[in-house]
């Protein structure tokens, strides 16, 4: 063979080699990409929308600090504010696949769990109750203008049901809907409560049937306008449209720290009801769900103890919510009713929800009854 061939041949072997070699370090390059990407834990965390602002800080502070503490370990959080009940419907239907889930309320808990074993049939409950991290809470209070206020100085509901059937007064109440809504379901609980001069938990499925219990709750629903989705919107909509859309309404404490100062049309103060408030306790759930890995629930761990830290705690204090932990003081500059319109101190009744799982369950119905039509 000719030198000149031996030199051709040589070439092209060489040239075959490192294509194999190239395409060999691609193919392996690519592949280590795709992995990593594979290997970066995703978890989403449904939550209840009042608590948004909170949550939105949460999140990039705990982001942040995952980053420079586990650099090799990339992860991604997706968050989605939900209604208490929208979520649970969303859960059972396979729309959404939490990893963790914070409703606004401890009372959701049972719900979603006797709802989840109807579905799977699994005597394993999707929430462990027992293992709920519970942070934060915030009482439902009667928010309505100050100006209002001055003139007929609401206490209680007993109060909002006497001026409703006030013709000289025109009264324009909201709360959310409370086959959707925390802030609605808990608000019918306390005026039932109210109406039939039982405490909270020991209402029983006589005072719902009772008809002037049914009575009294038609009369003060009569003044609704609005029943809402969200308690969060239903804050904004009283802020920005002003008192004569509407001059009463249920919401949470910590909404009113939100809008107290920036409304139209003046200024909105909370009125603690003195028979007794509900307290949303927002408990966090880590979801004993098959779409869940380990990987997953190491990540979701890592953001509750996140949450659960002294300096996260008291950023939420900023946004008007009240601690658990009674050994973190509140700042008297945010609970302050001269400038945020809530109080310091809670001065009335902690009620609590009915004992009576069938009694928590017709609420709803009871209320379809009785809500405003027009």
């Amino acid at each position: 063979m000719s030198r000149q061939r031996k030199a051709r041949k040589r070439s092209k072997t060489i040239f075959v080699f490192i294509f194999i070699c190239g395409f060999l370090l691609g193919f392996s390059t690519t592949n280590f990409v795709i992995t990593s990407r594979e290997q970066k834990t995703h978890i989403t965390i449904i939550y209840s929308s009042e608590k948004a602002s909170w949550m939105t800080v949460a999140y990039s502070d705990f982001m942040d600090e995952w980053q420079i503490s586990h650099p090799d370990d990339p992860i991604t959080i997706d968050m989605q504010p939900y209604g208490s009940s929208n979520s649970i419907i969303s859960i059972l239907n396979g729309e959404i696949y939490p990893t963790i889930w914070s409703p606004a309320s401890s009372i959701w808990m049972p719900l979603l769990n006797s709802k989840w074993a109807d579905l799977s049939h699994s005597s394993i409950p999707i929430v462990n109750i027992s293992a709920a991290v519970k942070i934060i809470y915030s009482p439902i209070v009667i928010a309505t203008w100050e100006s209002f206020n001055q003139t007929h100085n609401i206490k209680g509901f007993k109060d909002v049901h006497n001026l409703t059937l006030d013709p000289t007064v025109n009264i324009r109440m909201a709360h959310t809907d409370p086959r959707l809504s925390n802030s609605g379901f808990m608000t019918v609980i306390m005026a039932l409560s109210a109406a039939s001069g039982t405490s909270s938990e020991n209402l029983t499925m006589s005072d719902l049937t009772n008809p002037n219990n049914q009575q009294w709750l038609r009369e003060f629903e009569s003044s609704a306008v609005v029943y809402g989705t969200s308690t969060g919107f239903l804050a904004r909509y009283m802020k920005d449209q002003g008192p004569t859309a509407l001059n009463i309404a249920f919401l949470y404490e910590n909404l009113i720290r939100d809008i107290s100062s920036t409304a139209t049309g003046g200024k909105i103060i909370a009125i603690y009801p003195e028979e007794g408030t509900l307290y949303s306790d927002h408990p966090f759930c880590i979801l004993n769900a098959d779409w869940i890995s380990p990987q997953q629930r190491i990540v979701a761990e890592a953001f509750l103890n996140f949450l659960n830290e002294n300096r996260t705690v008291i950023s939420a204090l900023e946004y008007g919510f009240r601690p658990i932990d009674p050994s973190i003081p509140l700042d008297p500059e945010v609970f302050n009713y001269e400038t945020n319109g809530i109080a310091y101190e809670l001065n009335v009744p902690e009620m609590n929800t009915p004992l009576d799982g069938d009694v928590l369950l017709k609420i709803p119905d009871l209320w379809l009854l009785c809500k405003a039509t027009a």
